[in-house]
């Protein structure tokens, strides 16, 4: 499983999705080859603030690749363990195709809580949609496998909290292309508290992406939000899986600090995608052609079939 954009992910070559070197690997829990419990250490698959997930072999009578996530040295704070264990548990109450599994979970020799999820190896969903060419209703079609996932996590009381692209990942099974949800870091029950945690950081910033957040998330007193709020972020990633581009530039969203993304976010109206992609220029021309279409198509199948839903 790789991490998200939010610190947890290393993703430089996402198309392969494999190990890449990093200065911190022995400093964590040693060197390729180590073992942790019954898996050996083959690599680094991403890190971030509090964690690192390493590629591991399990060594059982069943050898299969899986992702190993562990705390970082000095790192082992009782929040950050409330964090990660909220992690594994909202992944083991999932079972679902489209939703990466969590296999085992345990201690390191030096006592920093480890668990181990499965492997995703492929593109973030945009990626691969671009990569391939693929049209409107193939984008939908894996899109809607993503919406099935989401549905099977609020059914069992999970919100996901950071849903984007870089964290719906496409495997190759067979001759399918699957969309697997990853990085449940920041997933909150509804039901019941995984940890006590709000939705910043001690230093206040946001816990998520911005760009896919809604406003209730982003909200500084939002400490009850509950399903739509994955829903809004599944819209955002309809809207850029549709045009490319997200509702507001990241630049702009970002040339600010908490309080400027938060206005934005709260308080401006953003485009239909079909003016948007006006705003584009060049680029909408490849942005088409990757779907194998249009400008002018494009929009106007967006106009006609999308926003004139109220």
């Amino acid at each position: 499983m790789s991490m998200s954009d939010t610190g947890e992910r290393n993703n430089k070559k996402p198309h392969k999705n494999e190990s890449v070197p990093t200065a911190s690997f022995a400093d964590v829990v040693g060197g390729p080859g180590e073992q942790v419990g019954s898996y050996k250490l083959l690599g680094v698959l991403g890190e971030g603030g509090f964690a690192v997930v390493y590629l591991a072999e399990h060594q059982g009578p069943v050898k299969r690749r899986v992702a190993l996530k562990v705390i970082k040295p000095g790192m082992d704070t009782k929040q950050v363990i409330a964090r990660f264990e909220a992690e594994r548990q909202a992944l083991a109450l999932l079972e679902h195709p489209n939703i990466a599994q969590v296999f085992d979970a345990g201690m390191t020799k030096t006592g920093r809580p480890y668990f181990v999820m499965e492997h995703v190896k492929g593109l973030s969903l945009t990626q691969h949609c671009d990569q391939e060419k693929l049209g409107i209703e193939e984008r939908l079609k894996l899109f809607l496998q993503v919406c099935e996932a989401v549905q099977h996590a609020h059914q069992k009381a999970i919100i996901h909290r950071d849903l984007k692209p870089s964290n719906i990942l496409v495997a190759i099974e067979g001759n399918n292309a699957v969309p697997k949800i990853i990085d449940f870091g920041v997933a909150k029950a509804i039901s019941q508290p995984l940890t006590e945690r709000t939705l910043y950081t001690e230093q206040g910033q946001f816990v998520g992406t911005p760009e896919y957040m809604s406003p209730e998330q982003a909200h500084t007193t939002a400490q009850d939000i509950d399903t739509r709020s994955d829903v809004y972020s599944l819209g955002v990633v309809l809207y850029e899986l549709l045009i490319g581009a997200l509702p507001f530039d990241p630049k702009e969203l970002r040339k600010g600090g908490v309080d400027h993304i938060r206005q934005i976010i709260c308080e401006t109206e953003p485009r239909t995608p079909s003016t948007r992609l006006t705003t584009l220029g060049e680029e909408a021309t490849k942005i088409a052609q990757r779907r194998r279409t249009e400008v002018s198509s494009l929009a106007k199948r967006l106009h006609k079939e999308l926003e004139w839903i109220p």
